[in-house]
């Protein structure tokens, strides 16, 4: 980054970026470093969710989103992230067994 390397609200926003254009290795590259530089900060969490979910690593994103619940339980945006991410868990689990 070129403007402020330390600036985790830019990690975050290249992240939705990221994310938008189906990219979910750069997106959780992003979200990680984001998390880093500010780790009580639920939409740093909420990133790196969204990014697993895009890679299909849906027990990942659970853990995320839930970590971002405890910052913010009234965060109903996370909450519902949450709820995609265990149901496309459970989907899983259902089509292996």
């Amino acid at each position: 980054m070129m403007l402020d390397p330390d600036d985790a609200t830019m990690y975050s926003n290249r992240s939705l970026c990221s994310l938008r254009m189906g990219d979910g290795d750069k997106a959780l590259i992003d979200a990680n470093e984001c998390r880093k530089m500010r780790p009580d900060w639920p939409t740093a969490c909420y990133r790196q969710g969204a990014a697993l979910m895009l890679l299909k690593d849906y027990k990942g994103a659970c853990e995320h989103f839930l970590d971002g619940l405890k910052l913010d339980p009234a965060n109903t945006e996370i909450e519902d992230a949450l709820r995609k991410a265990y149901d496309a868990m459970q989907d899983v689990s259902q089509h292996q067994g």
